[in-house]
């Protein structure tokens, strides 16, 4: 099967990326720019940031797997930043990453996943989905780790999304991961 890894240049990613490769997937890496961090050489500890994208293109060539940068700059704003402000504004505490996760990450990229051939998008979520046997509904399931589960950010995919994504490191612990 042909698999987009949605790879941010950290463990997780890579390792998700690894594992996919070893059970004999066609890998293609994917990376989102989400923001013109140009003008911040300095700028770091933020997600998606121009090192980030470096690391994940050194981690594609050593695995021996494509990867390309995806600039999603104006999908982003759209989508995560302007409606996040407006919630701000509105006195609400919105949380940007569940939004970028759905709006985002698990929309746009697996679009563009699919216009690459792809017939599946995998990311270094510490979740789980298992398949309803009674609906045959795809069912997102915490991760193994109770300490680095992530299923909260997840919450708003749909059910093709759910249908459409691996989660590798899913049943791994952190350390088993590193």
């Amino acid at each position: 099967m042909r698999i987009a890894v949605a790879m941010s240049g950290g463990v997780d990613s890579s390792v998700a990326a690894l594992l996919l490769k070893e059970q004999g997937h066609e890998v293609l890496g994917l990376s989102m720019q989400l923001w013109d961090h140009s003008g911040e050489p300095r700028r770091t500890g933020r997600c998606c940031t121009l090192d980030d994208l470096s690391d994940a293109r050194r981690v594609g060539w050593k695995l021996g797997v494509p990867h390309y940068v995806l600039n999603l700059e104006e999908e982003f704003r759209e989508r995560v930043v302007a409606p996040f402000v407006a919630s701000y504004l509105s006195g609400e505490t919105p949380i940007p990453c569940a939004a970028c996760n759905a709006k985002v990450k698990f929309s746009t990229l697996w679009q563009r996943a699919r216009a690459l051939g792809c017939e599946a998008v995998a990311t270094g979520h510490y979740v789980r989905r298992e398949q309803d046997p009674s609906s045959r509904r795809w069912l997102l399931k915490k991760g193994r780790d109770s300490g680095k589960d992530q299923s909260y950010f997840l919450y708003d995919l749909t059910p093709a999304q759910l249908a459409a994504v691996r989660f590798p490191v899913g049943e791994l612990t952190k350390e088993e991961g590193r």
